[in-house]
């Protein structure tokens, strides 16, 4: 399923938060630095599931900090 406009709205407010993160993030989802490297330059997108689990990740290590 294709992520909503909310979620990817929400996604390009974090994008430099994402790519900071990157190695995290990745991990987090199991997928490649890469893949999360390349839909935030706009090559393909995460998944619906995928997209809310990177803002869950962003939720839960904003709450940590």
């Amino acid at each position: 399923m294709e992520p909503n406009e909310e979620q990817l709205a929400a996604l390009g407010n974090y994008r430099d938060i994402i790519i900071q993160q990157s190695p995290k993030v990745a991990e987090a989802l199991g997928v490649s630095q890469q893949t999360l490297a390349g839909w935030m330059e706009g090559k393909g997108e995460p998944t619906s599931e995928q997209a809310q689990q990177i803002l869950d990740f962003l939720s839960q290590s904003n709450k940590r900090q």
